[in-house]
């Protein structure tokens, strides 16, 4: 699945979860969860790899054709798909909150102003 989706399947299971321990296997809700479980799972394919040990399942891997996972993506090596110049702009939307956050901590005395090390 997607990363945003990822993220939200983990709320919609505790949901889902909480749902069928109260009874309401028959409500609008669960429905309406059970509608994104089905989407989300509609490319879930392929094998793993797991070690079962002292009452526990460690997954040590796994292999999906309908996989996102790109490995030429993930690295940074020299040849890989992914253009590294175009992390930058990514980088400053995501962070710009965490930058306007230190600058707020700093002005009210509360921070480390990191560009001359003293503290705020």
């Amino acid at each position: 699945v997607e990363r945003e989706q990822a993220r939200f399947k983990k709320t919609v299971g505790q949901r889902w979860t909480e749902l069928v321990y109260d009874g309401q296997w028959f409500s609008p809700l669960k429905r309406s969860l059970d509608a994104f479980i089905d989407d989300t799972q509609r490319y879930v394919s392929g094998d793993i790899r797991m070690v079962l040990h002292g009452g526990r399942a460690v997954v040590t891997g796994r292999r999906s054709e309908q996989s996102l996972y790109d490995f030429n993506l993930a690295t940074y090596d020299t040849g890989d798909s992914f253009d590294q110049s175009q992390a930058r702009g990514f980088i400053d939307i995501y962070g710009m909150t965490s930058k306007l956050s230190a600058a707020r901590d700093v002005t009210f005395g509360n921070g480390v102003d990191l560009g001359t090390g003293s503290l705020g």
